[in-house]
């Protein structure tokens, strides 16, 4: 779904309000990031593939860039991930990311999430920015997870 917001305080105004005469309202464009993902991990378990649905309806290719490191007394997991959308219509959002879970006991689930940085796009997310962010459950002894999305990107219109 796409929102068509005022975007004048988010680009500062300040601005605005310091040159009357050459001030213009910035609109932005604002897509939600709603939606789905069923992983499956490579046998390497470091990457793998997914199916989506939602905003992304496509599918998605994931890389684990990074080691897990445990960074609290709690038990909280991060690690870094790279990934890159592939929608039905080809439009792609390639995206650097900080992922963390927490393991469930001795079962072998891990619950978490992770915020996605894009870092390019193409086609009808060609321009949008921003940080949207998962949850989920991942069993990577399965090989699986499933998460969902959520979160806005925007880009600057005239």
């Amino acid at each position: 779904m796409k929102n068509t917001v005022l975007a004048a305080a988010a680009l500062g105004l300040a601005a605005a309000f310091s040159s009357p005469a050459s001030a213009s309202t910035a609109i932005a464009e604002c897509i939600d990031m709603g939606g789905m993902g069923n992983y499956n991990y490579y046998d390497d378990g470091l990457s793998g593939v997914a199916a989506m649905a939602g905003a992304f309806e496509g599918g998605v290719h994931f890389q684990q860039t990074s080691e897990f490191e445990q960074v609290n007394d709690e038990g909280r997991l991060e690690a870094n991930f790279t990934h890159m959308f592939v929608t039905a219509d080809g439009s792609t959002i390639r995206t650097e990311d900080r992922s963390w879970g927490y393991l469930v006991g001795e079962t072998g689930y891990i619950v978490g999430g992770g915020a996605y940085t894009v870092v390019g796009a193409t086609g009808r997310f060609e321009g949008f920015e921003g940080t949207f962010n998962s949850w989920g459950t991942f069993a990577p002894g399965k090989g699986a997870a499933v998460l969902r999305y959520e979160g806005q990107l925007c880009r600057a219109t005239s």
